[in-house]
C-alpha cells in the first residue's frame, strides 16, 4: 500500500525476513524463520492480523533481534508459536 505522498516507506530488506505494510486481513501460519539480521516478522500499519504455528529463531548472542515487531497495527492475534531470539525464548 502506498503512503499518502505516493511513496512506499523506506526499507532495508536485508534486515527483515518478512514485512507487511498497510495490510488488512493478514494470516501467517506454519512458517519457520531463522537468523534474520534484525526483525524476523514485522507488521506496520496493519489491521486484523492472525499469526499461528510459526517458529522464529536466532542465536543466543544475536544483538537486538526482534521475533515479531508490531508497529501502528490493530487487532493482532499471535498464538501457538515459538519465538527464540537471542537470550530470551518465548512460547506463545
Amino acid at each position: 500500500m502506498l503512503e499518502s505522498k505516493g511513496r512506499l516507506p523506506s526499507t532495508k530488506p536485508t534486515l527483515r525476513a518478512l514485512r507487511f505494510y498497510g495490510s488488512d486481513g493478514v494470516t501467517v501460519t506454519c512458517i519457520t524463520i531463522q537468523n534474520s539480521q534484525q526483525t524476523h516478522l514485522k507488521f506496520d500499519s496493519c489491521t486484523n492480523v492472525q499469526v499461528s504455528g510459526i517458529s522464529v529463531s536466532s542465536p543466543g548472542d544475536s544483538p537486538n533481534t526482534d521475533g515479531i515487531h508490531l508497529q501502528n497495527s490493530q487487532n493482532v492475534v499471535i498464538y501457538s508459536s515459538t519465538l527464540a531470539c537471542g537470550k530470551h525464548n518465548n512460547y506463545i
